[in-house]
């Protein structure tokens, strides 16, 4: 869900940039996002989409990226002691944790010298997706009668 507005899918083409994690942003830019979430001012940790969809928003975050496969009312539990603050900070960290690995294949493969790799696999799509193409359009063709061109 949304960071600015938890109750919206998040999503890139909303108009705040904030308001979504993007697998190639910064670990400042992902610590920067999470501190800015929207939250509430309750005290403490709790899971419930309807009354807090901000702080749930952030537990499912975690749950997903944790790696551990528990839920997000066993997170809100283990993380009662810690303040919005150093939650979203291990919230933050565990999302920079979870996409390091994607984010480093990322930065590989955008890298100027990768460049060619990337228009060599995009142009042996292109090749297949022409041939499938063709190979439609010839039944496609003889459905409606009027042959190969």
């Amino acid at each position: 869900m949304s960071l600015k507005e938890p109750l919206l899918k998040m999503s890139k083409s909303h108009v705040d940039p904030r308001s979504r994690i993007m697998l190639n942003d910064s670990p400042e830019d992902v610590q920067m996002k999470i501190r800015a979430a929207l939250t509430d001012s309750v005290k403490g940790l709790s899971y419930s989409p309807a009354e807090r969809p901000g702080v749930s928003n952030l537990l499912t975050l975690m749950a997903c990226m944790d790696g551990r496969r528990i839920s997000e009312e066993q997170i809100a539990a283990e993380s009662q002691g810690l303040s919005m603050r150093a939650f979203k900070d291990e919230v933050a960290g565990t999302i920079i944790k979870g996409i390091a690995d994607i984010k480093a294949k990322y930065d590989y493969y955008i890298d100027a010298a990768q460049r060619q790799y990337l228009q060599d696999v995009a142009a042996l799509g292109n090749q297949r997706a022409h041939v499938k193409a063709e190979e439609t359009m010839v039944q496609v063709r003889n459905i409606v009668g009027t042959g190969p061109l």
